[in-house]
């Protein structure tokens, strides 16, 4: 097993040397998959030192890893389905991500309300039970707050409130954990391509032994062999199997999940918190900086897997909940500023409705020489990579190498070493403010970068233009664009704005007014045709409309 060699950029060309290096010398584990899962499998191979390849079809996160409920949970709910060892494996991952990624991991307040005609010490009894789970220790356990304290935090929640449990929890980006591990992969010697399809596996004498491989940007094609490879497809996994011609041991059943984003001046809460309105609807809602964002559907979904998007009757039962929810804040249609929907992949329970069924995750290892996995949560995705790879040892010539580095090296953003991580950023902000930049600008970096910023304000020092922003009342800088297209592989227009920068769901009017100048950026750093410049913003517009407020 090949030793992990220093990575390639991480740019265009580095994309398209990835693939060259792919097919020109065999690897350990190649990856099928972008989301959260096999970019934390690929993480984990490359810092064992196995010669790893990770795929990608669009772009990292592109799925369900980008349109999550964003938060780094314990599972509280799965109590009530006795799913203890799924709890507590998720109650602990919380802390090890938190130290991994500071930067994007962050603690948030979470509370448990009760009304009238409750059980007050069954909801009690229940966080006591999630506190022994968790490991949990004074700060960190729950506590009790009567109505006038849980009302500060959750002003307008409706009556008749008894008070709320609080407990500490994580948010997250998504779409920036994701990559980061993707990144950190690089970093420690995997070779990563997004935009790359696997049209086939390679199969001799009934195992299998590769891909290959489409580059959907330039039309090449490559020929990638492995010792194993780990279909990490998330929703895609069953489809992939059936293609190979090996049907799955369990099917899975996908179940949708839609969240609403509102002003927070409209509902003003703190934290987060569970929902459930007076018809007994539940759900949740969450403090995003200037946002709230209130989730959500679990419904079974049969669509199209590539446009997954939420429908108008969906958005409306959402809307509906978070009105009866908070009676005095008068929602309205108008205040839905975007939409996302997500799939959850998961292993059909017979009798149980995807509310119901496990989140655990399953891995299966046939046909010989493929590993897929199945099921899973985002909290638990470093978890599951130790045991997708463990289950892949057997295929390995000379066995799986130790492991353990995935819960002590820090992600690419995080300041390893610093003892005061959060500090370092403050830093870097506090710089950036002295050059002029805008505090919404800043409250944006907070939640979506580390060691980062000091490359924004290093590209401010050569040329201050790069820190002035990409429109009027888009709070996002024109260096981001560079940054995503030099360091972070970006290379359409939908891959910064959604999945690198977040404007595409937390910017005002899905960032649109600052699409164009993103366009040119790229246009000037790829290459880009006038003509295909134009049809990056055209094809940007057409995503926004399917996340603002649908029409059917």
């Amino acid at each position: 097993m090949g030793a992990a060699r220093e990575g390639l950029s991480l740019d265009a060309r580095g994309r398209v040397a990835a693939l060259d290096d792919l097919a020109t010398r065999p690897v350990d584990v190649l990856v099928i998959g972008g989301g959260i899962t096999g970019c934390g499998v690929a993480r984990d191979a490359a810092l064992r030192g196995l010669r790893t390849g990770l795929l990608e079809q669009v772009d990292f996160g592109f799925g369900t890893s980008s349109r999550s409920s964003k938060i780094v949970h314990g599972g509280v709910r799965y109590l009530e389905q006795f799913q203890l060892g799924l709890v507590r494996e998720s109650a602990r991952e919380r802390a090890v991500l938190h130290r991994l990624a500071p930067h994007i991991v962050r603690p948030i307040p979470f509370h448990y309300p009760v009304f009238r005609g409750e059980s007050r010490w069954k909801i009690r009894m229940g966080l006591h039970l999630f506190d022994v789970l968790a490991g949990s220790r004074g700060a960190e356990r729950s506590v009790f707050l009567g109505p006038r304290e849980t009302r500060r935090a959750l002003p307008g929640l409706r009556d008749p409130l008894v008070g709320s449990v609080r407990y500490p929890e994580y948010i997250t980006d998504d779409a920036r954990l994701t990559l980061e591990n993707a990144l950190s992969a690089a970093a420690h010697g995997a070779r990563v391509a997004n935009h790359a399809r696997v049209v086939d596996l390679l199969e001799e004498g009934g195992r299998i032994v590769g891909a290959t491989v489409e580059d959907l940007l330039t039309g090449s094609a490559y020929e990638i062999r492995a010792q194993v490879v780990v279909n990490a497809t998330g929703p895609w996994s069953e489809l992939f199997l059936r293609s190979c011609g090996s049907p799955p041991p369990h099917r899975l059943v996908l179940s949708k999940g839609i969240h609403i984003l509102l002003p927070a001046e409209r509902v003003p809460l703190e934290g987060a918190t569970f929902l459930r309105s007076r018809r007994g609807r539940t759900g949740l809602a969450m403090r995003r900086g200037p946002w709230v964002y209130v989730g959500t559907s679990d419904e079974p979904f049969y669509g199209d897997l590539n446009r997954v998007r939420s429908r108008r009757s969906e958005v409306l039962e959402i809307l509906e909940m978070t009105r009866d929810c908070f009676p005095d804040a008068d929602l309205t249609e108008a205040d839905v500023k975007a939409t996302w929907a997500g799939l959850r992949p998961l292993v059909h329970q017979e009798g149980r409705s995807t509310r119901e069924m496990s989140r655990a995750d399953e891995v299966w290892t046939e046909p010989e020489g493929l590993v897929t996995v199945a099921g899973g949560k985002l909290t638990t995705y470093r978890k599951m990579a130790e045991r997708i790879l463990h289950a892949a040892g057997s295929a390995l010539n000379g066995g799986l190498p130790p492991g353990g580095a995935t819960a002590r090296v820090p992600l690419i953003g995080s300041p390893s070493g610093a003892e005061a991580p959060q500090s370092a950023r403050e830093e870097e902000l506090d710089g950036l403010r002295a050059e002029g930049v805008a505090e919404a600008t800043l409250e944006r970096f907070t939640w979506l970068y580390g060691l980062q910023l000091s490359e924004l304000r290093k590209m401010g020092r050569e040329d201050p233009r790069w820190l002035e922003p990409l429109a009027a009342g888009v709070p996002a800088l024109r260096g981001e664009v560079r940054m995503a297209v030099e360091q972070e592989m970006a290379v359409t227009l939908a891959d910064f704005m959604d999945r690198r920068s977040s404007l595409l769901l937390f910017g005002p009017d899905h960032g649109l007014a600052g699409a164009g100048e993103a366009s040119r950026i790229m246009a000037q750093l790829l290459g880009w045709s006038e003509e295909r410049r134009e049809r990056e913003v055209d094809d940007y517009r057409g995503l926004a409309r399917e996340h603002g407020f649908p029409s059917d």
